[in-house]
């Protein structure tokens, strides 16, 4: 038979699945570095619109 361990049935055992203290900080930490990179390309992207759309507005004025 397997060596798992058995238990009755509705019982769990409480470290079943659960991440080490070590492994929840790193969790933490990427969860962070990712987010705060969402945040830099979403600003690069809102002030690139920005930029095309005041060239946009000069560029004609420009050419009269």
């Amino acid at each position: 038979m397997n060596d798992e361990k058995l238990l009755p049935s509705g019982e769990s055992d409480p470290q079943l699945g659960l991440p080490s203290p070590q492994a929840q900080q790193w969790g933490v930490v990427i969860s962070i570095v990712i987010i705060v990179l969402m945040i830099i390309i979403g600003a690069f992207y809102a002030w690139g619109e920005r930029i095309a759309q005041n060239e946009a507005l000069t560029v004609p004025a420009a050419e009269q």
